[in-house]
């Protein structure tokens, strides 16, 4: 069975770089701009885990992460943050609302596709 990656980044360019990555690797992609439209996406298909950026319009990362969180059929969804914030804090306040890994671009694809195949 293909697993599904939802992808959540306000830049289409990295959308479409890391969607790439993870079809070459036999992933099916999902994509959102933002996540308001994350959660949208996941009301209507079930995903195997979340990649999400931190900084974007209308809901951030953070935002996504604590309402994925409070959905009690959520809990247990992988959930990477990819994101060019490096400060501890802004890694502290996505692992503290729930996030399984805080990584910082840039990213070689290679270790991005190993830490999700080892949460999924």
């Amino acid at each position: 069975m293909t697993k599904r990656i939802l992808l959540v980044d306000d830049s289409p360019t990295i959308l479409n770089l890391l969607s790439l990555v993870f079809r070459e690797q036999g992933y099916e992609v999902v994509q959102a701009h933002d996540g308001q439209e994350a959660l949208q996406k996941l009301a209507g298909q079930a995903v195997d885990i979340i990649v999400t950026d931190v900084n974007m319009p209308r809901m951030d990362g953070f935002a996504l992460i604590s309402a994925v969180r409070a959905n009690p059929g959520l809990t247990r969804l992988p959930i990477i943050v990819l994101s060019t914030e490096s400060d501890p804090l802004d890694r502290e306040a996505g692992l503290t609302r729930g996030a399984d890994l805080y990584l910082t671009k840039p990213l070689g694809p290679a270790e991005l596709v190993a830490h999700v195949r080892s949460l999924i």
